[in-house]
């Protein structure tokens, strides 16, 4: 068991959990129960009026259902994304007959989601609706390793990681290995970094600021991993940075099988997802047969059995209860050959990739692994990291506290330490990688002396890197440099909020972001290296429909884009009022993401008069003074040149 002062966070840790997992379950049902079909449509978490248009096989026993909603842009609003959990259903979201899915994937109009087995027949002829669903197994998950670590002999591999995580001690090192470096381009940081991890005995951090490479130097601790014989399980907070990690090591070479939903895997990675590489095997299609052969005396039991037990040809009760008996016994005997088949496959792979949640999947419970590699390390609440670190005695931890934090409902679970990472607790032992490959000089240098004490460097290819550079792209008088800010102080440009909608809007100052992004694209910037960035939903919405006949351009909050780049990107920050009042912006490490996804060109939209009441915004509206260009609304109406 662990002692006193390891158990009484672990407890804390534990209470802080239950009351998350509480608060968005109550949060959760209360939006439904007082809000309309209608109201939550408009919230951008429920859709109505959908229909099946098309129906395809999809891996593991499930069906892809392309459902397209009557109204033409229905989806514009529509916030969640693959891997969300949905219900569809007629007459309310609790009836008996509502059909659970996983949001699969966005194609043009359409939304595809899977559903486990067959799809109901209640689910064609006629429209029906969808809600998002409150995720509970993570909250399981999350839960049970908590305990695990509480209840961890003191000399196990749990127990002696649980005195570095929440202990008094520090990081065991080890006299570093000799290792030749697979990937010669690593710089100096990066190759630190590595060889921290590789003499780690418990933990190592790897302090990835944006554009360092931090994915890089995993890939490189993973290949150096592998070729010393060790296993690896490779998982992230979200199912986009799992697929990116194993995208580049399935590039670089190495073996690996992605577990998850495949609703939750990228296409690129799909081929190396445990599903594909199961039904590429003769044992799948031998399973299959016994299921098409179950199936089909079912067909037959239905089939006499409507005869009714006076009709010739119908079932005796010693019949039916034989056929029943064969039929579950193909269903067992496929569904036990195919556990074995998925077993081997991953037995035989030395690096398993799956998200820090899936880390408890039922297919690892006899699996053991040297090494947990968790990237996104600031984005993952402790009780989910949890989950991954239990797989192994050793962990390299990967992210940035300048950015986004884990999504915490509960206000106060958060105050009392759930918002707070694992990886910021232990942040002084982890080595920062300084070579950013990027952001224009002119663009890194404010969040380098804001966030990260002045010491990112741009690499040589970036650091004067421009717009004007791009084949066909033309200069803008007026807009010069890499670093824009339009000012809208003075204009009355309002925010606004609806009753329908909590989320901030500002409808006057979207049109001239609108105006903005169409200039740029008059400069012949192809609207693919676009991307317009909002930290409200309700702006994110607006601005997808003044902008949908630019398609290319890439439009969403800055929760959504974090991990992504553009070689364009406009900011609207939409805040304008006379009391200063800037809501989460006041977390500035969402503006730090913001500011950090442009490679050569950023424009920021905003009321200087509201942003200036704030320290690190003032300091911004500085830095772009001295090193940008200011541009008053006033000025000109964003013409296209």
């Amino acid at each position: 068991m662990s002692d006193p002062h390891e158990d009484k966070q672990l407890e804390k840790l534990a209470e802080l959990w239950r009351k998350e997992r509480e608060t968005c379950r109550r949060r959760h049902l209360e939006e439904r129960a007082e809000t309309t079909l209608d109201e939550r449509v408009e919230q951008g978490i429920a859709l109505a009026n959908l229909e099946v248009e098309e129906t395809a096989a999809a891996p593991g026993e499930r069906m892809m259902l392309w459902l397209a909603p009557r109204k033409p842009d229905a989806l514009d609003g529509f916030r969640a994304g693959p891997g969300s959990p949905v219900v569809l259903w007629r007459e309310s979201p609790t009836e008996r007959d509502a059909v659970q899915a996983v949001i699969a994937r966005r194609k043009g109009g359409r939304l595809g989601v899977m559903v486990d087995g067959d799809v109901p027949d209640r689910l064609f002829g006629d429209t029906f609706h969808l809600d998002q669903e409150a995720p509970q197994t993570t909250f399981d998950r999350g839960e049970r390793a908590v305990a695990a670590f509480r209840q961890a002999a003191k000399v196990s591999d749990q127990g002696q990681l649980r005195k570095v995580l929440f202990g008094a001690h520090e990081p065991k090192r080890r006299r570093s290995p000799e290792w030749s470096v697979f990937d010669e381009e690593l710089n100096e940081a990066q190759r630190r970094a590595v060889e921290q991890a590789l003499s780690a005995e418990d933990v190592a951090l790897v302090h990835g600021p944006p554009g360092t490479g931090k994915t890089r130097t995993l890939v490189e601790v993973v290949r150096q991993a592998v070729a010393r014989g060790e296993r690896v399980l490779v998982t992230a907070a979200s199912n986009a940075a799992v697929d990116n990690l194993a995208e580049r090591l399935i590039e670089a070479g190495v073996e690996v099988v992605r577990l998850g939903h495949p609703a939750r895997v990228a296409p690129s990675v799909e081929a190396r997802s445990l599903d594909a590489l199961l039904e590429a095997t003769h044992d799948y299609k031998l399973a299959q047969k016994w299921m098409d052969e179950a199936r089909e005396i079912r067909r037959r039991i239905d089939a006499r059995s409507s005869r009714g037990k006076s009709s010739r040809g119908s079932l005796s009760r010693a019949e039916r209860a034989g056929m029943y008996r064969e039929m579950r016994n193909l269903w067992g005997d496929a569904r036990g050959h195919l556990r074995r088949v998925q077993g081997a496959i991953i037995d035989r792979t030395p690096v398993i990739c799956a998200t820090a949640a899936g880390a408890d999947s039922k297919l690892l419970d006899d699996e053991e692994f040297d090494l947990v590699v968790l990237d996104e390390a600031t984005q993952a609440a402790d009780p989910i990291a949890l989950v991954a670190l239990l797989r192994a005695p050793k962990v390299v931890m990967a992210g940035d506290p300048h950015q986004l934090a884990p999504t915490v409902i509960d206000l106060e679970a958060e105050r009392e330490g759930l918002g707070v990472t694992l990886f910021e607790r232990l942040s002084d032992e982890a080595v920062m990688l300084e070579v950013q490959h990027r952001m224009h000089e002119c663009l890194m240098t404010f969040p380098s002396e804001t966030k990260y004490d002045g010491q990112l460097v741009a690499a040589d290819a970036v650091v004067e890197h421009t717009l004007d550079e791009l084949d066909g792209v033309v200069a803008d008088p007026v807009r010069t440099g890499p670093l824009v800010f339009v000012d809208t102080a003075g204009k009355g440009w309002d925010e606004e909020r609806s009753e329908e909608d909590p989320s901030s809007s500002n409808p006057a100052q979207a049109e001239r972001t609108a105006a903005e992004v169409r200039r740029l694209v008059s400069r012949c910037v192809s609207p693919d290296d676009i991307a317009v960035i909002s930290p409200y939903f309700a702006q994110v919405r607006r601005l997808r429909k003044l902008l949908d006949d630019v398609p290319g351009v890439e439009i969403d909050t800055v929760d959504g884009f974090q991990g992504r780049e553009k070689e364009a990107v406009v900011v609207d920050l939409v805040r304008s009022n006379p009391d200063g009042q800037l809501g989460f912006l006041k977390d500035t490490r969402r503006m730090n993401v913001a500011l950090t996804r442009a490679r050569r060109f950023l424009l920021v939209i905003g009321d200087s008069a509201t942003l200036s009441t704030h320290p690190y915004y003032a300091a911004f509206l500085e830095a772009v003074e001295q090193r940008g260009t200011w541009v008053s609304a006033w000025a000109d109406e964003a013409e296209p040149l």
